[in-house]
């Protein structure tokens, strides 16, 4: 499983929903692609986190930083790929869509 796998399956395994993949390579300097997804709740964005790290334990993947832990935004930078996890309110409230609705993107069910 690659990175982009495992941070979607982390997010999908509590339910997390509206994930969209913005491809950056090529508009940023500092990372290739950008997941966001929404959860219900922040029990449910901490649990991504908790998710990821499980699942890093037994690959050569590496976190970078975590910001937000307990608010209803979690940024994990995994140095080619950033996640921002939010709760729906929060990313309807800083329409963080909009940022990148110029750039590629793939919708995963």
């Amino acid at each position: 499983m690659n990175l982009e796998e495992t941070l979607i399956n982390a997010v999908k395994k509590v339910n997390g929903f509206d994930i969209y993949v913005y491809d950056m390579l090529n508009r940023s300097p500092f990372y290739d692609k950008m997941i966001i997804a929404s959860v219900d709740s922040l029990r449910q964005a901490n649990a991504v986190v908790g998710y990821i790290e499980e699942f890093f334990k037994d690959t050569n993947f590496k976190i970078r930083n975590v910001e937000g832990g307990n608010t209803s935004w979690v940024l994990i930078d995994c140095y080619d790929i950033i996640l921002s996890v939010f709760t729906k309110e929060e990313r309807e409230h800083f329409s963080i869509d909009k940022i990148y609705m110029d750039y590629p993107k793939v919708v995963i069910e």
